[in-house]
C-alpha cells in the first residue's frame, strides 16, 4: 500500500467535506460563517501542502471582499466552488494548471 497516496486521499476527503460545508452556507445570510469556512479550506490546504487549493481559496476570499462592496455573490460563489472542487480532485497541480483554473474563473464570471 502506498501511504502517501492514502494520505493524499484523506486530505482530499477532508477538503471535500469542508467545501461541502461551504456550499451549504449562504453568503448572503451569514457572510461571517461563510468566510470562516472558506478560511478553514485555505488553512487546511496550506497545512497539507495543497498550494493550488490554498491559492484558489485565497483569491476566492479576496473576491468575496469585493462582493461585500459591489454585490454578485451567487455567481462568484458558484464559480469558485466549482474551481475549488476541480482543484481538490486533481492528482497533480502544477503552477500552470493552477493558473489555468484561476483563468477559467474569469471566463465564468459575468462582466
Amino acid at each position: 500500500m502506498d501511504m502517501d497516496h492514502d494520505r493524499q486521499m484523506l486530505i482530499r476527503a477532508e477538503l471535500s467535506d469542508l467545501l461541502e460545508s461551504l456550499r451549504l452556507t449562504s453568503f448572503d445570510t451569514n457572510p461571517l460563517q461563510f468566510l470562516v469556512r472558506l478560511e478553514a479550506i485555505r488553512q487546511t490546504a496550506v497545512a497539507h501542502h495543497f498550494s493550488a487549493v490554498a491559492e484558489i481559496a485565497g483569491v476566492f476570499e479576496a473576491s468575496m471582499s469585493r462582493v461585500i462592496e459591489h454585490g454578485g455573490a451567487d455567481s462568484v460563489v458558484s464559480s469558485f466552488t466549482g474551481i475549488l472542487g476541480d482543484a481538490i480532485g486533481c492528482q497533480q497541480l502544477s503552477p500552470s494548471v493552477t493558473q489555468s483554473l484561476l483563468a477559467s474563473i474569469a471566463v465564468r464570471l459575468p462582466r
